[in-house]
């Protein structure tokens, strides 16, 4: 089983408790999984789940609960600093360049359509102005994160980097190559493309069980520099140029 490295303080309670949560949850599944292909030849009456096919949808489950602790994980997070934003009442003048270009961009998509009129973009425009001149509090929500079941390393390097979240793998993470084939069977089971039988023929035990520590390894990383981020208010603007 991969053990989990505890921080001596964790300030984004409700992202740790959930993304504790999710890989107790996977920890039990493997086990159960295992189990299973354990005694799968040890019985002499042989039962629907001892069937081949049916192991073979387990293991696909497993790369969709994975997806799910990588999105959940990456998701809760960044809904935890905007939170953070919220209820401090900080406005645009507070906050570093990153947060200001992720705001206008949300406050300004919320109007863009091709067919709007030119009436809506001036609208949308003063209220901006309004927002900023007034020192209104800076509000974001899920919609401005981008985050639609396609997050892989890649993706999660550009949200970092749009918030100006810094951090260090662990060289065995790999640079997170493994969430790259774990988003894209999401996708293709959640789409129909693939079956689940046909996924998880591809797929060994080992092969899980490789992907989930290094899945949790890369998000134990991601995830401190989004808490060193939190704990240290970089989402301000004196913290971005010091």
């Amino acid at each position: 089983m991969f053990v989990i490295c505890c921080w001596q303080v964790i300030i984004m309670q409700a992202t740790f408790d959930v993304y504790y949560d999710r890989i107790h949850e996977i920890e039990l599944y493997y086990k159960a999984i295992q189990q299973l292909y354990d005694t799968q030849n040890k019985f002499e009456e042989k039962y629907e789940f001892h069937s081949d096919d049916f192991l073979k949808m387990l293991k696909s489950n497993a790369l969709l609960m994975i997806y799910n602790l990588v999105e959940s994980s990456i998701m809760g997070g960044i809904l935890e600093i905007y939170d953070e934003l919220r209820s401090n009442g900080y406005a645009y003048k507070d906050v570093r360049k990153e947060i200001q270009d992720i705001w206008f961009s949300f406050k300004f998509n919320q109007v863009y359509d091709k067919s709007a009129h030119y009436n809506s973009y001036r609208d949308k425009a003063i209220e901006i102005i309004n927002c900023i001149l007034n020192g209104e509090t800076i509000v974001l929500d899920r919609k401005a994160t981008d985050i639609s079941g396609n997050l892989d390393a890649e993706k999660i390097r550009q949200i970092c980097k749009q918030h100006g979240i810094t951090y260090t793998i662990d060289a065995e993470c790999k640079g997170g190559i493994v969430l790259e084939d774990v988003k894209n069977k999401r996708n293709e089971l959640a789409h129909g493309t693939t079956s689940f039988v046909e996924c998880g023929r591809n797929y060994s035990i080992e092969d899980l069980i490789k992907i989930k520590d290094q899945t949790i390894k890369y998000l134990n990383c991601i995830l401190d520099g989004m808490k060193q981020y939190y704990d240290a208010k970089k989402y301000l603007y004196m913290s971005s140029v010091v």
